[in-house]
């Protein structure tokens, strides 16, 4: 029941009816200032503007009433519409004209009504809405304001792109324009009023011109209140609006609000960068509006409405963390902008130490390329003046970090023609942040001043200098160090120049043999170590000298043959060499080390050692750790090859040679090596008749057969079963031979962690791949690799081997493979397939990119088969749709050869919370009509009209037209095939 309209029935006593508003106007002060007042002071506003409809009857303007209208001839109103009108805008007022409030609970109609009855009553004239021209300020009538018809405007404007921002929230919502509660007569968002906002459009940047001219007007900003409107009198023929009661607010408190609608507005219509703009002094201007209130701690905003959770959300809408702009980024800033404020920068990066020393060595080298090009945008003068102050800036930086040696000393070094002039700039900047440094970094700066003046001769040009910048070095230090400098004839005591000092014979002796000792351990030389070793004889007759460093380790076989030898030089020197040769080979010093142990070859052939079978044998050795270091470092720089290749591997054969023969034996470890190599140089002849002793000279034979399979029937299927069995074997899980079985496993890594070359890697993967798709028997999750027709397609008794280890050596092939081979395409699928069937969807839809991208030259050229297929489509379909990228999913219905439009459907109308499934960014990667036209409809049922626009602005794209050749159909696909890969690059490869 509207208890506001008279009844014929009779009314309970708290019941007030709408004439007594006019009658008692404090009756309306009381009501508002309830607690809960009901009717709501919005329910108010829209009974007072009902009651007083803005088409006035003809009748009731001729009637009696009107002889007593408003004297004011601007307002055609009757008294009884424009008393309701004035009910209407007191209540406003007390709502503190909160746009929030009344557009969440007034229909567009009476948020229109009440906009035009503001304007017309401060203005003492009628005014229709939509204005376009009243920023040119109109004709004010005689009881009108020009201050309130300013503020009256203001709100106005504000509510024009107020309005359009909630049009498109309501079309994406299909929601109703305002939800007014406990209102009978809400009227929804209707057609209606979507022509209305329409028509405002057109005024839009009217509207923006007029509210940045009241952020710029210098005059003060008056808002209307409660006390401001006059209730009608009935016995006062002529009211007078009390304006004069506007109060002033400060230019902080108008900016924060209209630069806040401002930039929803710039947000709603994609300028983001002028939203980011306002939404920035926003935010400025609010700190300080809160500043100014927080005087006032019982008053609350006069006239600002913004919250201040939602400005922090739209700040990171805008890319704006609300954190002041660092040192880095505004180095960058600089960067672009040809080297602006960058001494600024450095000289406060200097004390907050924000920027990476790296970044700014290289602005440093950056700046002198620019300085040798002569960039016309600069005299050459001023250049060689910011490149000295870029670099008297870093010295002082390097000085500061402690690292004086590397960049302030090297700076002075490389600038020698300047250095005058590089110290002077670097004691000049000392002296101008002299008092933001902290003591230490003060007595650091000083000590290095003072270091570095002491060391330089222009004294006549350092004087002048150091008289202008005292601060960190004073004159006066400057003259103490000259004296210091001087030569002075020192008169030394006669104790002092004695010559017969004497020294106890037995520290004399420790001393020497601490000293050599240490030489003997630190020499990198065969030749130092063999003068330590003379010097050092006799000392310590019951200890060896290769005793002295436990750090050197030699094999176990060296070390019983040494042992053997008679106690003597041969036996340290062998030890010692040995030893150092393994240290350097660690470090990856392989020419020393060989020539370590080359030059224990030399010694073992000496004349007087040539009869002695164990020093052959000790020589022998020798040749095979040599040997070892050698395959160690072709390994280490692979792809370069050793520079003999010939000799090289004719020495590997003999070591393999060795093994099965009666003479020395090498070890298993350069066995292993020497196969390898020989399998990475494609020497397969040599591996086929290995000795079985060694799994690993086994298994390189299985796979150079292999190899020899597959080039001898040229690809057609022929199963190998050696390499199968072999590996098969070493990945038994038996209960009673466990430790066997993790020596095995762990043999067989160490051997594929020397695999180098392409085609042995590939077979090896491929074998693992196969076995594992048969150990984990699950179609949906197979490996897909080459040469997989090699291999058997069962095993019995799979549960006897162990998966994990076959996943861990598989893992650890392709991690390693793909360090020398990065573009290697079937291995990144591959790597890809194998996180896929670990369930992590992430790393291989990064994997499955890749590929994409490599195979493609960087997105430079058009996807093709067989790259991509539909296997490595439908793998990247199920990764997209697991990590809640449904769109992406959708948009990879169409690489199928035939789109798959059930799952594409189905995936664009899933629900997604995932911020990386931006659905529209996508449109302009569908080339398929049929997907884009589902889109258009889906995005209609749910009501999302703006996002319905763009997918039709793609639909109606000319390439796209069903009536177009093939070859163009081909280009459309091929050119938005490329655009979303790039899309996908940047997301799971940066």
């Amino acid at each position: 029941m509207d208890i506001l309209r008279p009844k014929t029935v009779p009314l309970s006593e708290e019941t007030i009816l709408w004439f007594e508003f006019l009658l008692k106007p404090n009756l309306l002060t009381k009501h508002l200032t309830k607690p809960l007042p009901d009717p709501s002071p919005t329910d108010l506003i829209t009974q007072f503007l009902s009651i007083a409809p803005e088409n006035q009857n003809q009748n009731e303007l001729n009637s009696p009433e009107a002889d007593s209208m408003n004297k004011n001839e601007g307002l055609k109103y009757s008294k009884k519409q424009l008393a309701l009108k004035i009910l209407a805008l007191k209540v406003a007022a007390f709502l503190r004209w909160d746009l929030d409030v009344l557009e969440k609970n007034l229909p567009l109609q009476k948020q229109v009504q009440l906009l035009s009855d503001l304007c017309s009553v401060t203005a003492g004239k009628a005014v229709n809405l939509p204005l376009s021209l009243v920023h040119e300020c109109p004709i004010i009538g005689p009881e009108g304001s020009k201050h309130s018809l300013n503020f009256a405007l203001t709100l106005y404007h504000r509510w024009v792109l107020r309005a359009q921002v909630i049009r498109g929230s309501a079309a994406k919502s299909m929601k109703p324009f305002n939800v007014v509660t406990g209102v009978q007569d809400t009227t929804p968002y209707t057609m209606r009023d979507d022509s209305f906002i329409n028509s405002l459009e057109p005024f839009t940047n009217i509207s923006i011109d007029f509210l940045n001219q009241v952020i710029a007007d210098p005059e003060p900003f008056r808002i209307l209140t409660y006390d401001s409107f006059v209730a009608l009198d009935a016995h006062v023929d002529n009211v007078q609006q009390r304006f004069d009661m506007a109060i002033t607010i400060s230019k902080a408190e108008l900016k924060a609000q209209i630069h806040y609608d401002l930039c929803l507005l710039y947000l709603y219509v994609q300028k983001y960068e002028l939203a980011k703009q306002n939404i920035l002094l926003s935010k400025e201007n609010f700190e300080q509006l809160k500043m100014e209130y927080s005087k006032k701690p019982l008053q609350s905003f006069l006239y600002c409405s913004v919250d201040e959770e939602q400005l922090q959300g739209y700040m990171l809408a805008c890319g704006v963390t609300g954190e002041p702009i660092g040192l880095l980024q505004r180095l960058n800033e600089s960067v672009v902008n040809h080297y602006s404020d960058i001494v600024a920068i450095l000289k406060e990066d200097n004390v907050a130490r924000e920027i990476p020393m790296t970044q700014r060595k290289i602005l440093e080298l950056n700046v002198e390329g620019f300085v040798s090009m002569g960039s016309p945008e600069s005299h050459t003068s001023d250049q060689k003046e910011l490149e000295l102050a870029v670099v008297a800036l870093n010295a002082i930086r390097y000085v500061l970090d402690g690292d004086d040696l590397l960049g302030s000393n090297i700076a002075l070094q490389k600038y020698k023609h300047q250095q005058l002039k590089l110290l002077e700039l670097m004691l000049q900047y000392g002296d101008e942040q002299y008092e933001e440094f902290s003591l230490s970094d003060r007595e650091l700066l000083k000590k290095y001043f003072i270091q570095t003046i002491s060391l330089m001769n222009n004294a006549n040009g350092i004087e002048p200098v150091l008289r202008t910048y005292q601060k960190l070095v004073s004159y006066q230090e400057y003259e103490d160090l000259k004296k210091q400098k001087m030569k002075e004839d020192v008169q030394f005591t006669g104790i002092a120049v004695q010559a017969d000092w004497m020294v106890c014979e037995s520290k004399m002796l420790r001393l020497d043999v601490g000293t050599y000792e240490r030489q003997l351990i630190t020499c990198t030389h065969a030749s130092g170590v063999r003068k330590m070793l003379v010097k050092l004889a006799g000392t310590n007759p019951t200890k060896p000298l290769w005793s002295i460093n436990p750090s050197w380790s030699i094999p176990l076989s060296m070390k019983q043959l040494l042992v053997s030898l008679q106690r003597g030089f041969l036996q340290d020197f062998a030890y010692i060499l040995v030893g150092k040769s393994r240290e350097l080979a660690a470090k990856k010093d392989y020419s020393a080390a060989i020539a370590l142990l080359t030059c224990l070859k030399s010694e073992t052939t000496r004349p007087e050692l040539a009869n002695n079978p164990v020093v052959l044998k000790l020589g022998k050795m020798a040749a095979w750790e040599g040997l070892l270091i050698q395959i160690q470092q072709v390994l280490d720089e692979w792809p370069k090859k050793p520079t003999d290749q010939a000799q090289f591997i004719r020495n590997c054969k003999q070591c393999l040679n060795a093994s099965t023969s009666n003479d020395v034996a090498p070890r298993a470890k350069i066995l292993e090596h020497c196969a390898a190599i020989l399998l990475n140089l494609n020497d397969w002849n040599s591996l086929l008749t290995p000795d079985k002793r060694y799994p690993a000279l086994e298994l390189s034979a299985a796979i150079a057969q292999a190899y020899l399979d597959i080039e001898k029937f040229k690809g057609t299927k022929k199963t190998n079963r050696e390499a199968w069995d072999l590996i098969l074997q070493m990945l038994i899980n038996q209960q009673g031979s466990r430790r066997h079985t993790s020596d095995n496993s762990i043999m067989l890594q160490q051997f594929f962690c020397k695999l180098r070359d392409p085609v042995v890697i590939s077979i090896v993967l491929s074998l693992l791949a196969k076995l594992h798709n048969i150990l984990k028997d699950e179609t949906n999750l197979d490996l897909n690799a080459e040469y997989m027709f090699l291999w058997p397609t069962n095993v019995n008794n799979p549960a006897i081997y162990n998966l994990k280890v076959l996943d861990e050596t598989l893992n650890n092939l392709l991690q390693q493979s793909l360090k020398y081979y990065p573009n290697n395409i079937p291995w990144i699928k591959l790597k890809g397939d194998f996180e896929f069937a670990n369930g992590n969807f992430e790393v291989a839809m990064r994997y499955y990119v890749t590929a994409l991208v490599s195979g493609s030259e960087f997105c430079t050229i058009h996807l093709q088969r067989p790259l991509i297929d539909d296997f490595i489509i439908r793998r990247m379909i199920k990764c997209s749709s697991n990590l809640g990228c449904f769109m992406q999913a959708a948009v990879l219905c169409q690489f199928l050869d035939e789109t798959d439009y059930g799952l594409a459907f189905k995936s664009v109308s899933e629900k997604t919370s995932s911020f990386s499934d931006a659905m529209d960014s996508y449109y302009s990667c569908i080339w398929d009509p049929t997907l884009l036209e589902f889109i258009v409809n889906w995005h209609f049922k749910k009501g999302e009209h703006k996002r319905r626009l763009q997918a039709i602005t793609y639909l109606g794209q000319l390439e796209l037209n069903a009536n177009n050749n093939e070859e163009i159909k081909r280009e459309a696909a091929a050119i938005r095939k490329t655009r979303f890969l790039r899309s996908l690059a940047r997301q799971y490869m940066l």
